[in-house]
């Protein structure tokens, strides 16, 4: 009678566990990004929302592949999300780092209301980066929502290159910021 009800007990759980989805932070670019909790509400980390973690159609890449991504595929999609100050170092209240000669500059706060200004590329390989990679993994995310089947965010941000530039990528892709 112990075993029957120990296993009872054991494969109750696991087909409770099976019916469950699994939720993750809405993605911020932390490493809150990867803790896995068992039903909606807001991350313990960070506070955004929980969201569902099949609901996560993109894939990281640091710069390395990205620099593969670009010599693979010429018609590949840069998106900067940040301000257009950034973009385009016009702005003093934060450092500007630089830009990639042929990105799209979509500020993440209006994304969502111009998501049709992409459509286009619903299909491409699109590469998403900001400055530090806390607002890409949430535009990624929603381009992800959106339909986009082929978004890549580039982990680190382009605060994390340096001058002088030892990768030929950056040397002939990047525009710095002086």
């Amino acid at each position: 009678m112990k075993t029957f009800l120990l296993l009872f007990t054991l494969s109750a759980g696991y087909f409770d566990r099976q019916g469950n989805e699994e939720y993750v932070c809405l993605p911020c670019g932390q490493d809150c990004d990867s803790k896995i909790y068992s039903q909606a509400g807001t991350c313990s980390v960070c506070g955004m929302e929980l969201v569902k973690k099949s609901t996560i159609k993109f894939t990281t890449i640091e710069l390395g592949e990205m620099c593969k991504r670009i010599a693979a595929n010429p018609r590949i999609v840069l998106l900067d999300v940040r301000t257009p100050g950034e973009f385009n170092g016009s702005t003093r209240e934060v450092p500007s780092f630089g830009h990639f000669k042929k990105a799209i500059n979509i500020n993440v706060k209006e994304l969502e209301g111009r998501i049709s200004e992409l459509s286009k590329y619903k299909n491409s390989e699109i590469v998403v980066y900001c400055s530090h990679s806390h607002r890409s993994p949430r535009a990624s995310y929603l381009l992800g929502t959106q339909g986009f089947t082929n978004v890549k965010n580039m982990s680190g941000g382009v605060s994390t290159f340096t001058a002088p530039y030892d990768s030929d990528c950056l040397k002939r892709e990047f525009v710095a910021h002086k």
